[in-house]
């Protein structure tokens, strides 16, 4: 039990250090791999690095509701800061997830207004996931192109560039969808987020376990983790 909180620290610690460099993360991977979990185990133990309870989070609400209860368990008896946590992820909408494409593009440019008065120390924001409702307009429209660039300009683009000018870190949740040209699964529309410098963590399950691999790529370097989810959430391994 000790190695593997030690190993959690270092994974933590490693994280630290990557969005010292970059502030953008992309989670992606198959169902079941964990990957609101792995943001919210991410963003809890940011917010309660060293006990600082300075940071805050938004986290939106685009297809999935927020695991109150998967927290509940993460920090179950770590009262402090499941406490400190609680209060200062504030969600997006408050009582039910985004409805559609325009509904998450009026919340984005809502969050990014100059008058929005955003929420203290505001150092995190978690869009779960981003592209949901660009992948269901796109089965009803024949313009393509045109949506995603529309997209890209209108919602994606003005998030990161408010981000990277209120030194806010960005952490986008991605469907996946398998390729056959490069014969592995990619994130939904991943040419158009492959535009973007970021930290990518990819997630896939090992046949026949419990385990599943984490392989987290920047820059020229990628570094390979194996976790479980169990039911304090993700437990290296």
């Amino acid at each position: 039990m000790k190695s593997n909180m030690l190993q959690e620290v270092d994974f933590i610690s490693g994280i630290r250090k990557l969005l010292s460099y970059n502030n953008i993360i992309s989670i992606s991977g198959e169902s079941g791999t964990g990957k609101t979990t792995l943001s919210l185990y991410l963003v809890g133990n940011l917010l309660t690095w060293g006990k600082s309870f300075i940071e805050s989070c938004i986290w939106i609400q685009a297809s999935e509701l927020f695991p109150n209860k998967r927290l509940s368990q993460m920090f179950e008896i770590y009262l402090e800061e499941l406490e400190y946590i609680q209060n200062n992820i504030f969600i997006q909408p408050a009582k039910r997830s985004i409805l559609s494409l325009e509904e998450q593009k009026s919340i984005i440019e809502t969050l990014i207004n100059p008058s929005t008065i955003l929420p203290p120390s505001l150092k995190y924001i978690v869009i779960d996931n981003i592209s949901h409702h660009l992948r269901y307009t796109l089965q009803h429209t024949t313009n393509r192109y045109s949506l995603l660039d529309r997209f890209y300009d209108e919602q994606l683009f003005p998030l990161i560039l408010f981000c990277i000018r209120e030194h806010i870190h960005l952490i986008l949740i991605h469907e996946v969808t398998y390729n056959p040209t490069l014969d592995r699964t990619k994130p939904f529309f991943y040419s158009l987020y492959d535009r973007i410098e970021k930290i990518d963590i990819v997630l896939h399950k090992v046949f026949n376990s419990e385990k599943r691999t984490m392989k987290i790529s920047h820059d020229q370097s990628q570094w390979k983790f194996q976790y479980i989810l169990a039911h304090n959430g993700i437990v290296m391994v």
